[in-house]
């Protein structure tokens, strides 16, 4: 679509400047917005911000060398390793991967500087999802994390990508999921102040996000990622991460519960 752009005289990949633009974009919201409602130092949060991006990183690369493992022992004998090892770690990264290890960045500076990590969490997590919308654009400009062959109302067609086919009408999947991950960023800003205190904006993160992903993936075209009893790998996730979401939304809603009958006991 637009693997490349030129930004002052100088040519860079044009995912890698809208990721660096979507990790700006979600740093100063935690940073400038999020964090009003905490006693936690803006420092803390972007020093947080660089442990979660960390985590980030080696947690996508991870899960997405995990999907490709069942590839390679199937074609084990006609891989190539010379080639494949390289590209593995010079390409492909899973979403999932990356929440995962961006929460125990989390985490790990939370037990190092014996900070709340509730509170890190309900302030960085809820940025996820405006960093995910900028990313995917990214995705559509590389023609990664294309979607399946499509001839209807708004199908997206490649010409110069080495990862998508080209030449043939796709699902516009990077577009619908930009969309929807504006949407979730758009209904935390407007519940934020209601969550304070709480797990609630990022169990609703999880839930709305779930749900969205589990949907997609029916509409993906790369399935290199890994299939397992018919569902994707990210769809299995999906399921867990569901669970996990209205899980502690419950538990939230309990808690807050015996917090207030505590409070009229006392009256």
């Amino acid at each position: 679509m637009l693997p490349y752009i030129n930004v002052f005289g100088k040519i860079y990949p044009t995912y890698g400047v809208l990721a660096f633009l979507g990790i700006v974009v979600a740093i100063s919201f935690g940073i400038f917005y999020f964090s009003k409602f905490y006693d936690i130092k803006k420092e803390d949060i972007f020093y947080c911000s660089m442990f979660a991006l960390i985590g980030i990183a080696i947690g996508a690369k991870l899960l997405y060398i995990l999907t490709v493992i069942p590839y390679i022992i199937h074609n084990f004998n006609t891989i190539d390793f010379k080639t494949l090892i390289p590209n593995l770690f010079q390409g492909g990264f899973v979403f999932y991967g990356g929440l995962i290890g961006g929460i125990l960045g989390i985490l790990v500076y939370s037990k190092l500087f014996k900070i709340s990590f509730k509170k890190l969490s309900a302030i960085l997590i809820p940025t996820v999802p405006i960093f995910h919308s900028i990313g995917r654009l990214g995705c559509l400009c590389a023609g990664c994390c294309y979607g399946k062959e499509y001839h209807g109302f708004g199908s997206i067609t490649f010409y110069n990508t080495q990862f998508a086919p080209t030449g043939i009408p796709l699902f516009p999947i990077q577009i619908i999921e930009s969309i929807c991950n504006l949407i979730i960023f758009i209904i935390i800003l407007l519940t934020y102040k209601k969550y304070v205190g709480t797990y609630k904006t990022v169990s609703l993160y999880a839930i709305l996000y779930s749900i969205v992903r589990f949907v997609l993936e029916f509409y993906r075209g790369d399935v290199a990622r890994g299939i397992l009893l018919g569902l994707s790998t990210s769809q299995w996730i999906s399921i867990i991460l569901l669970i996990i979401g209205i899980g502690l939304f419950i538990y939230e809603n309990k808690r807050e519960g015996s917090d207030k009958y505590g409070r009229e006991e006392n009256e």
